[in-house]
């Protein structure tokens, strides 16, 4: 979901009074020395947002599998990344538009690799108690109702194994019915600064900042480290690789995002 304006992001901050929110939510025990976030489950080497993939990342011992949940047309919650079905399976349309049956229908799988074919578009009921235990949940809460989100959290048992993802203004509305849960924004550009996070945890008490590697300084993340604030960091791109987890284990990140959870496992177990 998209983040507030600046300019108006910037006035509400303002408006809050200075006293920072006091608790942070416990955030889930990790396997590894930083967090092990398989993005899309990963979805550099296997069907992005599937049950495989998900298997495959509990496999490799990622702490997280990324995940993003939308709503179909008739209220089923399911995992999809983009708003419509286009370019993962070999159907048409958005999420929102499709019913649960056309989207189960369809081919997950076969346009990353055919040996994948047949692999489904996967409920958030499924992926929760597929995860139970195994992995954490890093929910990216695309469209959805947020009751409905956290009711299959519940139902599952996986409160204590989540961080949900969205902007500033929907997690404010997420600590407002479940305080319990760790939340993590992208840390706006206007409070890329010194004592931007300072001034940022004072609208909304955030247990993680995420971004872009690219977007962080060792400065900015021991600022948050000063706040109580852990830094997940996606090395998406050119910086998916050993050379660029090495670069962000030496700025400090508490965390980082991979498509490629296997080469991120393997450099950790190399660099202990």
């Amino acid at each position: 979901m998209l983040l507030i304006t600046s300019a108006l992001f910037a006035a509400a901050v303002a408006a809050v009074p200075a006293t920072t929110q006091s608790g942070f939510a416990p955030l889930p025990p990790l396997k590894h020395k930083i967090a092990l976030i398989a993005h899309r489950a990963g979805r550099g080497i296997m069907p992005e947002n599937t049950l495989a993939a998900i298997r495959n990342a509990i496999k490799i011992g990622a702490d997280y599998v990324e995940l993003d949940i939308r709503a179909t047309k008739d209220g089923k919650l399911v995992i999809m990344h983009d708003r419509n079905v286009d370019r993962t399976t070999n159907g048409h349309g958005n999420v929102r538009d499709l019913d649960f049956a056309t989207i189960r229908s369809l081919d997950a799988g076969e346009k990353f690799n055919a040996k994948f074919a047949g692999e489904k578009v996967p409920t958030f009921d499924e992926v929760l108690a597929l995860c139970h235990n195994k992995v954490h949940i890093y929910v990216d809460h695309k469209e959805a109702p947020t009751e409905q989100v956290l009711a299959a959290i519940k139902k599952h048992g996986m409160e204590k194994q989540v961080i949900i993802y969205n902007g500033p203004e929907d997690l404010k509305a997420w600590k407002a019915i479940a305080a319990h849960l760790p939340v993590m924004p992208s840390l706006p550009d206007e409070f890329r600064k010194p004592g931007g996070i300072v001034e940022f945890e004072k609208f909304l008490a955030a247990e993680v900042l995420d971004g872009n590697i690219e977007e962080w300084t060792k400065e900015l993340i021991a600022d948050a480290h000063a706040c109580g604030v852990k830094v997940y960091v996606d090395n998406l791109g050119p910086n998916d690789n050993p050379a660029g987890f090495k670069m962000a284990i030496e700025m400090g990140v508490d965390g980082i995002q991979t498509d490629y959870p296997d080469q991120l496992s393997k450099y950790l177990k190399a660099n202990p």
